[in-house]
C-alpha cells in the first residue's frame, strides 16, 4: 500500500492523468479479488452442501442398522425364552409319562395270569382253521392237476391223429399229381396254388372241393373246349407276354444308351445318355421312382391285403434272420441290374440277356452247397453246354462289336451270379412274392438313390425329356410284366410258367432283329439257342414229380 501511495504520490505530482489511470487500475484489481473470493466461497458452499446430503444418508443407514439390530436382539431373546420353555414342558411330559408306564405296568401284573390263557386258545382256534384251509387247498390243487393231465393226454392224441391225417392227404396227393403228369393221360387235376383257390374239375360245381383220386378222363371228341383248357391257354399267353415284356426292357435300355434303327424307319433314335455306371444307375433310380410307389401303393394292396402286416412282421426280433435274407435279396436284385444295364450299353442286346441267363447254372451249385440238392448228370450236361452257348456269344470271338466288349461280358457275367444269389435268397426268406417284392423295390430305390452320388451322371439338358419317356417305358413294362405273370402262373402252375419263361434269350434275340435291327453272326445265333433250349431243359426238370425214397412210386 505505500509502495502505491508512493507511486501515486509521485505519478500525481508529475502527471493528474496517471493518478486517475492508477485509481482504474486499482479498482480493476480489487474487483478480480472480490470475483475470485466469490467463486472460491460458492465452491465452498457447494462442497459443503454435498458433504451434509452425504452425511445425512450415512446417519439413515445408522438409524436403519440400529433398529434392524434391535429385531434382531428381540428375536433371539425370544428364541431364547422359546427355548427355556420347550425344555420345561418337554421335563414335565417325561415325569407325567413316567408315572403313567409305572401305573400300566402295575395294573397288567395283576391282569397277566388270565390274558395268557385267552391267549393260547385263540392261536389254538388260529392253527386249526389255517389247517383246514390248507386241507380244502391242497385237495383242489390235486383236481385241478388231475384236469390238466387229462387235458394233455386228449391234446397229444388230437395231434397224433391230426399227423396222421395230413400224412395221408399229403400220400394222395402225391398220388393224384403221379397220376396228374403222366403222358398217357389227357386230363388233369388242377393245381393248388397258395393263396388262390383250385380251379375245379370239368362238370363239376365251383363249391365242391376237386376229386382226390384219379382225374376223370377227356372225351374222345369234344364239341367245345372245357374251361381248364382254356385257362390253360390263357396262362400260356400270359407268362409269354410278359416274357416279351422282360425283355422288351432291355431293347428299351440298349436304345437309351446307343443310337439304333428302329424298325429300319426311324433312324439313329437313341443315345440319349451315354454308357457308364453312373447313368446305368440313374436309369434304374428313375425307373424304380415310379415303380416302387406304385408296387406298395397300388399293385400291393389290390392283390394281397396282407401286405403291410407281413412287411411289418419281418420287424420283430424273431424274424430278424428272416429279415436280412429279404434285404440281402433286394441288394443282390439291384445288382444284377445295374450289371445288366452296363452290360446291355456294350453288347449287343441278345448277347447280353444270352450271358445273363448262366445264373441256372449258378443256382443249381447254390442249391447243391446249402440245401445239399445234388444236381444229376443232365443238369451237369445242361450247364456244360449253357457255358458253351455263352461263349458262342461273345463278339470278340465272333465278331467286333462297339463298346467294351470285355467290360459288357464281365458284367453280364456278374448279373447272372447277382441273380442267382437272388433266386437263392427267394428260397430262403419264404415270403409271399407280392410284399417280398414290395421290400426288393424299396431296397433297390435306397440303394440307387445312395450309391448314384458317389459315380455321377452326365445328361444333357435337351435330351431329359426322351430320357424320362424312356424311363416311363421301363416302368410300365415292369408292371405289366409283373401283373401279367402273377395272373398267369396260377393258370398253369410255377413249373410250365418257368419254362415258358426260360425262352428270354430267344424272344430277346428276335426282338432285338424286328425293333432295333441288331443282327447276329451264325455262332452267336447258334449260342443263343443252345443256350435257350438246355434253359428250358432246366427248367422241364420242375415238371417231373419227385418222390420221397420212403415213397413207392405209383404202378402206372
Amino acid at each position: 500500500m505505500a509502495q502505491l501511495e508512493n507511486q501515486r504520490q509521485t505519478q500525481g505530482e508529475g502527471n493528474p492523468q496517471t493518478a486517475e489511470e492508477s485509481l482504474k487500475l486499482l479498482t480493476e484489481q480489487l474487483q478480480n479479488i472480490q470475483q475470485g473470493l466469490v467463486e472460491q466461497l460458492r465452491r465452498d458452499v457447494n462442497q459443503l452442501e454435498s458433504e451434509k446430503s452425504r452425511l445425512n444418508t450415512e446417519i439413515e443407514q445408522m438409524r436403519s442398522q440400529y433398529q434392524q439390530l434391535q429385531s434382531e436382539q428381540q428375536t433371539a431373546e425370544q428364541r431364547v425364552w422359546t427355548q427355556q420353555l420347550a425344555q420345561i414342558l418337554a421335563t414335565q411330559l417325561q415325569e407325567e409319562l413316567r408315572q403313567q408306564q409305572l401305573n400300566l405296568l402295575a395294573a397288567n401284573a395283576s391282569e397277566s395270569s388270565s390274558g395268557d390263557e385267552n391267549s393260547y386258545e385263540l392261536l389254538a382256534a388260529l392253527n386249526s382253521t389255517l389247517n383246514s384251509t390248507l386241507r380244502a387247498l391242497q385237495q383242489d390243487i390235486n383236481s385241478y392237476q388231475s384236469n390238466f393231465s387229462q387235458q394233455l393226454g386228449r391234446m397229444q392224441s388230437l395231434e397224433q391223429q391230426g399227423e396222421a391225417i395230413l400224412e395221408a392227404l399229403v400220400t394222395r396227393l402225391r398220388l393224384q399229381l403221379q397220376e396228374t403228369y403222366r403222358p398217357e393221360r389227357t386230363s388233369s387235376v388242377p393245381r393248388i396254388t397258395p393263396g388262390r383257390r383250385p380251379a375245379t374239375l370239368p362238370g363239376r360245381s365251383s363249391q365242391q372241393p376237386p376229386a382226390v383220386g384219379l382225374a376223370p378222363t377227356a372225351p374222345a371228341t369234344p364239341t367245345a373246349p372245357s374251361p381248364q383248357t382254356a385257362n390253360f391257354k390263357l396262362g400260356v399267353i400270359l407268362v409269354l407276354i410278359s416274357s416279351l415284356m422282360f425283355s422288351l426292357q432291355n431293347i428299351v435300355v440298349r436304345v437309351l444308351l446307343r443310337e439304333r434303327n428302329i424298325f429300319g424307319i426311324f433312324k439313329e433314335v437313341g443315345g440319349f445318355i451315354t454308357p457308364s455306371p453312373g447313368n446305368s444307375l440313374l436309369i434304374l433310380l428313375l425307373r424304380m421312382l415310379l415303380v416302387a410307389p406304385l408296387m406298395a401303393f397300388v399293385v400291393a394292396p389290390l392283390f394281397y391285403n396282407n401286405t403291410w402286416r407281413d412287411i411289418k412282421h419281418l420287424g420283430q426280433k424273431s424274424q430278424f434272420s428272416r429279415l436280412l435274407s429279404v434285404i440281402g435279396s433286394g441288394f443282390c436284385l439291384f445288382l444284377s441290374q445295374f450289371f445288366i444295364y452296363i452290360a446291355l450299353g456294350n453288347i449287343p442286346t441278345g448277347v447280353a440277356t444270352t450271358i445273363f441267363f448262366v445264373y441256372p447254372t449258378v443256382t443249381i451249385l447254390l442249391s447243391w452247397l446249402i440245401f445239399r440238392d445234388k444236381p444229376t448228370f443232365l443238369l451237369v450236361l445242361a450247364t456244360v453246354s449253357i457255358y458253351i452257348g455263352g461263349f458262342l456269344t461273345i463278339p470278340s470271338f465272333t465278331s467286333g462289336a462297339k463298346g467294351n466288349v470285355n467290360l459288357g461280358v464281365t458284367t453280364a457275367i456278374l448279373s447272372g451270379i447277382a441273380f442267382a444269389v437272388y433266386v437263392v435268397l427267394i428260397k430262403v426268406s419264404r415270403m409271399h412274392p407280392i410284399p417280398f417284392s414290395v421290400v426288393n423295390f424299396s431296397t433297390i430305390l435306397f440303394l440307387s438313390a445312395i450309391v448314384l452320388p458317389f459315380f455321377g451322371y452326365q445328361v444333357k439338358p435337351e435330351m431329359w425329356p426322351s430320357l424320362l419317356i424312356g424311363t416311363l417305358v421301363l416302368a410300365t413294362t415292369t408292371l405289366g410284366g409283373y401283373l401279367l405273370n402273377n395272373f398267369g402262373v396260377p393258370l398253369i402252375g410255377p413249373p410250365l410258367a418257368s419254362v415258358v419263361s426260360a425262352s428270354g434269350p430267344a424272344l430277346t434275340t428276335m426282338l432285338a432283329f424286328l425293333i432295333i435291327q441288331e443282327n447276329l453272326q451264325l455262332y452267336q445265333i447258334l449260342g443263343v439257342v443252345l443256350v435257350t433250349v438246355w434253359v428250358i431243359g432246366i427248367s422241364a426238370q420242375n415238371l417231373k414229380p419227385k418222390t420221397p425214397p420212403s415213397q413207392p412210386a405209383a404202378s402206372k
